[in-house]
């Protein structure tokens, strides 16, 4: 399973990296672009390929040498994106702070082809073989082991799913899908565009893609609709997890909340309405609180107080100062310089 975000070819930071890692991406045609180790030299490797690809995860064991091997072929269609991805023994994780911080909330849907391999998420823990589809919620904390495997997959953005699964979406994350009809109408459309892709032109690949894209959605909606409905007392719970997840997207407003959380915008304002604030008041207290964490780790975190305002979700840095004084009677300077003054006297 590659874990490169799905949202952009580029990589956030490229100025980060060593000169010449850019080089090995590889643009193969419009919409598809290949990351392979081969070139990089083999004591950089795991470096590349934790910095430039592996950044919705973290590595949390690595079997191979330093000849460590991976690659990865990524096309984008109109409705999602097609992933083919073979890579040595690794076992990788991401967890919560990074669900939280990332902004991640692809549907990842995988068939492993070659390789015992074990992925774990939402209480399923399961052995996966060759032949075996399954899901992954970037939304949720997940690990996962594998020996040296080859594996495709289409990759769907969430707003997609929650339209189909409604707020049961939340439950797909760790499911393995084997079962007769669908599941098995996609392996073997993805096995024949993972042989095929290369060799389309760009309007069969758009065409294969989104076709494995529908197949993927009746797939998980139809396994929603055998999932038991949560009570209605949850929808104020997957809104807290949502918010808590995504405040950090600019974009998120009550409306997103509700897409992600499979509910109306009425049913979403009544689950709040016991509460001691609004949805849209909860988006902004998450987004205070997690600057203000940002601002105290002052001065080991470099960064300014328009690039933590920025990161933690405001659009207007003047609304972001004023929103910060009206809650903690100061300014982000403020709390910034008395972080700093803290330290040096520790």
């Amino acid at each position: 399973m590659a874990h490169r975000g799905s949202r952009s070819f580029e990589s956030n930071d490229p100025a980060s990296r060593p000169m010449g890692w850019a080089s090995r991406r590889k643009q193969l045609a419009p919409g598809m672009i290949e990351f392979d180790t081969g070139k990089v030299e083999a004591k950089e490797r795991l470096d590349y390929w934790s910095s430039d690809v592996l950044r919705r995860m973290s590595i949390a064991r690595m079997d191979a040498g330093p000849g460590f091997f991976a690659r990865l072929l990524r096309t984008q269609g109109r409705r999602g994106e097609f992933w083919d991805h073979t890579s040595d023994a690794i076992r990788v994780e991401r967890g919560a702070r990074r669900c939280a911080s990332d902004g991640g909330d692809e549907i990842y849907v995988g068939l492993l082809l070659d390789g015992p391999s074990r992925v774990s998420q939402n209480g399923n823990d399961h052995a996966l073989v060759a032949g075996n589809l399954y899901v992954v919620d970037f939304a949720r904390p997940v690990r996962a082991e594998w020996s040296s495997h080859r594996e495709i997959a289409i990759v769907i953005p969430r707003e997609r799913v929650a339209a189909l699964a409604g707020r049961r979406a939340m439950t797909l994350g760790g499911q393995r899908l084997d079962r007769p009809g669908l599941a098995e109408l996609l392996a073997s459309h993805l096995a024949l565009t993972a042989r095929r892709m290369r060799g389309l032109s760009s309007v069969g690949r758009e065409a294969a893609i989104d076709a494995a894209t529908d197949l993927a959605c009746a797939l998980l909606r139809s396994v929603a609709d055998e999932a038991v409905d949560l009570p209605s007392g949850d929808v104020l719970t997957a809104a807290l997890m949502v918010i808590d997840q995504r405040h950090t997207d600019a974009r998120l407003s009550p409306a997103r909340v509700a897409v992600a959380v499979g509910c109306s915008r009425s049913e979403l304002y009544r689950a709040f309405a016991g509460q001691a604030e609004s949805v849209a008041a909860a988006i902004w207290t998450a987004r205070l609180e997690r600057s203000r964490r940002m601002l105290a780790l002052q001065p080991a975190l470099d960064l300014s107080v328009a690039q933590i305002s920025a990161n933690c979700g405001f659009l207007d840095p003047s609304s972001f100062n004023r929103m910060f004084r009206n809650r903690y009677g100061m300014t982000p300077r403020d709390m910034r310089q008395l972080a700093g003054s803290r330290t040096t006297i520790a």
